[in-house]
């Protein structure tokens, strides 16, 4: 006795679930830049005690927006691309790469 082997006639392709080279690339490049979120004490800690003393002096002058002064007093984690992280990557004088440098490190510290 033979056995049949079965033919496939049609084929149905999900395509919403292939990965495209440019998926694969960007989730690459976002993995090497560190995680989305890092607490603000990690952070803190990184950036050091002088450095960050300064960057909050600007931030309490009553001259700098109410409302960014109080986010930045009421954080406790950093999002990437948030305003309250562009803030205070501005505030510290801090290139997009050593703004990815901070997650990475602080990242590291275990609190």
């Amino acid at each position: 006795m033979t056995k049949k082997k079965a033919v496939m006639k049609n084929a149905t392709i999900d395509y919403s679930r292939l990965v495209k080279a440019r998926d694969i690339r960007a989730q690459a490049e976002a993995r090497a830049r560190g995680p989305a979120e890092i607490s603000l004490l990690q952070a803190m800690i990184v950036i050091g005690e002088e450095r960050w003393a300064r960057a909050m002096a600007i931030a309490e002058d009553a001259a700098y927006p109410w409302a960014m002064r109080a986010t930045l007093r009421g954080a406790t984690t950093l999002v990437r691309g948030s305003e309250t992280m562009d803030t205070l990557a501005f505030l510290l004088g801090l290139s997009p790469e050593e703004t990815d440098r901070l997650f990475i490190d602080a990242a590291e510290v275990r609190l």
